[in-house]
């Protein structure tokens, strides 16, 4: 198959809405997106757990290094979803200097569960020393969490979200995610350009040459950023860090990419005749059909490298892994991900309602589904935080933030919006480790 950047761009769209690849309305007595979902509500309009409150020291320290982490810090807090982070103008009065100590019983007076404080100052070398200590209020003066460390003063914002989870991992007992980084393909102007974005929304950046429309990014082995990108009217290649094509062994359009976890594998949507499959292998350049169903779009894997992939139902299109539809015949299912959360993996993938498109979860194999938008107009493309715990999706809804990139948790909870661009074809992945070197307190 063959297709324009406009069709292919078509294509992705077509993926995230009730109008996709049906061949023909289901007849009397077929499955029903609005009924199955119409007695579904979202898990967290029912009642969501409560969130511990927690209080991070504010600082009137000037020093850019100490406002970097200070911000980062508490954003990172805010947009975990593990708690609920009091305001400034409700911390304790004081002082709040670098050396100024902690008055955990002020703060316990606050009704906190824990206080973070986090300060930094330029060291020598071109380095920062930074450092963090967190506080559970039950434990009074004795910090849970001490630490200082020597950071390249060029990878400030970036070593502060890797001290942000250590935070999270000793307040709750496993890291956050926000280390890492998300790509997408967005449209700037006549064409689609691949952008990568800060996990907390900061600094978005196209990454795909200007004169190229490119979609479908992934990350592949040493976090190289692939895509699929072509001229006008021309086929869809790969292309990689380079900027020049990567050969293939399979001739076609390439509409979507994907790279298991271990980057042992790596699958490909592929338009050949009338129709788009997916394909799989060890690499880009030994890859062999992976299932006959056909229109097959969105390729991922799972957690325990399970490769899964949106394709045509009888009535539309259907979620599959390994092969075997986990999504109800009708639901117009697309993009799906699956998060690897402490609970257990779960899918999440958009439905079209009408109009409209929610999120859903299910099991790794399918089973009973969990709604996680509801009303919100377009909610689509979603991608699992490397820790599992939350979700990002694009969604065009009007009220709350408006229109934009949206993280949430994975019950559908405290949805937060990270940045105002739209796009598809979302990704997540953890940034390379720390380059923290540990200091003696």
């Amino acid at each position: 198959m063959r297709l324009t950047p406009l069709l292919a761009t078509t294509v992705l769209a077509l993926g995230a809405s009730s109008a996709t690849f049906a061949q023909a309305p289901p007849p009397a007595g077929a499955p029903n997106p609005d009924d199955v979902l119409g007695n579904l509500v979202v898990a967290a309009a029912g009642g969501g757990r409560a969130l511990p409150k927690i209080g991070v020291l504010p600082s009137l320290a000037a020093d850019p290094e100490d406002v970097t982490v200070h911000s980062v810090m508490r954003r990172d807090l805010d947009l975990c979803g593990e708690f609920e982070v009091l305001p400034d103008s409700a911390a304790p009065e004081g002082l709040y200097l670098s050396d100024s100590p902690i008055d955990v019983k002020a703060w316990t007076a606050k009704g906190v569960e824990a206080v973070v404080k986090v300060t930094a100052k330029r060291a020598a070398n071109n380095q920062a020393e930074v450092r963090a200590q967190a506080y559970l209020t039950k434990s009074g003066q004795t910090p849970v969490y001490d630490k200082r460390f020597l950071v390249p003063e060029s990878g400030l914002r970036v070593e502060a979200h890797h001290l942000a989870d250590l935070v999270i991992g000793a307040l709750t007992g496993q890291n956050g995610g926000f280390a890492s980084h998300l790509a997408f393909s967005s449209a700037t102007g006549p064409i689609r350009r691949v952008f990568t974005i800060d996990a907390d929304g900061d600094d978005p950046r196209a990454v795909s040459p200007q004169g190229l429309s490119a979609i479908g990014p992934a990350f592949g082995k040493n976090e190289e950023l692939f895509y699929a990108a072509a001229p006008p009217d021309d086929l869809y290649r790969v292309y990689g860090a380079s900027g020049t094509p990567v050969p293939l062994s399979v001739k076609g359009s390439v509409y979507g990419l994907a790279f298991s976890k271990d980057r042992s594998a790596v699958a490909a949507s592929i338009g050949i005749g009338a129709t788009i499959n997916v394909f799989s292998g060890p690499d880009l350049g030994h890859l062999s059909q992976a299932s006959p169903v056909g229109m097959a779009i969105h390729p991922t894997f799972t957690p325990s490298g399970k490769l899964a992939f949106v394709g045509e139902g009888k009535w539309g299109q259907r979620v599959y892994v390994d092969g075997k539809p986990i999504s109800a015949e009708g639901l117009f299912a697309s993009s799906p991900t699956f998060c690897n959360n402490p609970n257990g993996v779960r899918a999440v993938f958009a439905v079209g309602v009408g109009k409209d498109t929610d999120l859903v979860s299910t099991g790794e194999s399918g089973g009973g589904l969990a709604r996680l938008t509801q009303g919100q107009a377009r909610n689509g493309y979603p991608a699992c935080s490397p820790d599992g715990r939350l979700v990002a999706f694009f969604s065009t809804r009007t009220s709350s933030e408006g229109p934009g990139l949206y993280v949430m948790r994975l019950d559908g909870g405290r949805p937060k919006r990270i940045s105002t661009m739209l796009g598809d074809s979302l990704r997540w992945d953890a940034l390379p480790p720390s380059a923290a070197v540990e200091l003696k307190n």
